[in-house]
Parts: C-alpha cells; sequence; structure tokens
C-alpha cells in the first residue's frame, strides 16, 4: 500500500472481531511506531503492549467502558485483542540535553511545547497507520483512571501514558464515533500558504 492510501484509510475503530492479532504483525506495529521523529535522539517514547485477556478486561473498566455499554453501546476495549499504552519519560529528554554534545543549547527549559509530547505524537500516529498497514483497526482514547492504569501496569511514576490504543481485525459495521458522521474539512480552509 502507498502512505496515501494507508492515511486515506485511517479511521478511529471501535467495534472489533474477537480474532487474535498474530504477534509478529503486533511486533512490526510498534517496531514501526518507535521510528517516529526523537529531539535530541533522546528516544524518550515507550510502547506497553497488552494482549493477557484479564488485563485487557481490567483496562476496559478503567477506561469506563461499562458507563459505555450501559449507555446503549457495544463493548469496545475488552473485545479488542490487543492494547497499546504509548508513553513519554519526560527525564529522558532532560538528561539527553544534559549531555556534553546537547549542553548549552535550546533544550527542554526553552521548549514552548515539549518536545516529548510531539514525539509521542509521532508515534501514536506512526502506530495508527503501521496498523492499518498491516490490515488492522485502530483506536485511540483517553484513561479515565490514570491512576488505575499506572497500578495495573506498573508504570512508572515518571512516565507519561498517553492513553489506550485498540488493536484488532476491525468489525464490518463500524458506527460514526459521535452518532452523526462530520464531514473533513476542505484542504482550502485548513491548509495556508505564505500566510494565514
Amino acid at each position: 500500500m502507498h502512505l496515501a492510501e494507508v492515511v486515506g484509510r485511517r479511521r478511529m475503530v471501535r467495534r472489533y472481531r474477537p480474532d487474535p492479532v498474530d504477534p509478529a504483525v503486533v511486533e512490526v506495529i510498534l517496531d514501526t511506531a518507535r521510528r517516529g521523529p526523537s529531539a535530541g535522539f533522546a528516544q524518550g517514547v515507550d510502547l506497553l503492549a497488552v494482549t493477557d485477556d484479564g488485563t485487557r478486561h481490567r483496562i476496559a473498566e478503567l477506561c469506563d467502558e461499562p458507563d459505555h455499554v450501559a449507555g446503549g453501546r457495544d463493548p469496545w476495549l475488552s473485545v479488542a485483542p490487543v492494547h497499546v499504552v504509548p508513553c513519554v519519560r519526560p527525564a529522558a529528554y532532560r538528561a539527553r540535553y544534559a549531555e556534553p554534545d546537547k549542553a548549552g543549547g535550546r533544550g527542554p527549559g526553552d521548549w514552548p511545547v515539549p518536545f516529548w509530547w510531539i514525539d509521542g505524537g509521532a508515534a501514536l500516529m506512526l502506530l495508527l497507520l503501521a496498523a492499518v498497514d498491516a490490515g488492522l483497526g485502530a483506536g485511540l482514547l483517553d484513561v479515565a483512571d490514570r491512576h488505575g492504569l499506572r497500578e495495573l501496569l506498573d508504570i512508572p511514576v515518571d512516565v507519561e501514558p498517553l492513553g489506550v490504543v485498540t488493536l484488532g481485525h476491525a468489525a464490518e459495521d463500524q458506527p460514526a464515533s459521535s452518532g452523526t458522521r462530520r464531514a473533513r474539512r476542505k484542504l482550502s480552509d485548513q491548509v495556508h500558504w505564505q500566510r494565514w
């Protein structure tokens, strides 16, 4: 598949078939996701993959899936066979920019936006696109109980999870996430040339 086709097919998938995903395919997706840009090559992005059924069901609870289902929607997280928690480690960036080849330059203390969030977002997008390239669906959501997720997955206190990405074989029927399908903004409304 060409990149434009992969990007064109990317959707937030919230319904999955229960079929397992080949672990070798998951490893390729994770390897792709970790190859995003990295400020100072700090490599402060980590990916935590979860396939254990009991742990995935507990993550679903921490993301309020019972409330989601009680509201008339189908289960999402508990059905997806793979969960990936992309994380960033701000300390890795601070340590990297304290090294001799980076010391004295613009580092984390001078950044208007912390680059670990940018690098984490790049890894997240690569994760979503790699899933599509592998013929899978992927969805992203925030975690309602971050403290519970940290405890469940032994995430260190200095590591920040970005959310949970679900991976799996997409069910054929994918309802619009908000109940109505919104059109994408026109290119001419969103892209500016030379000046705003």
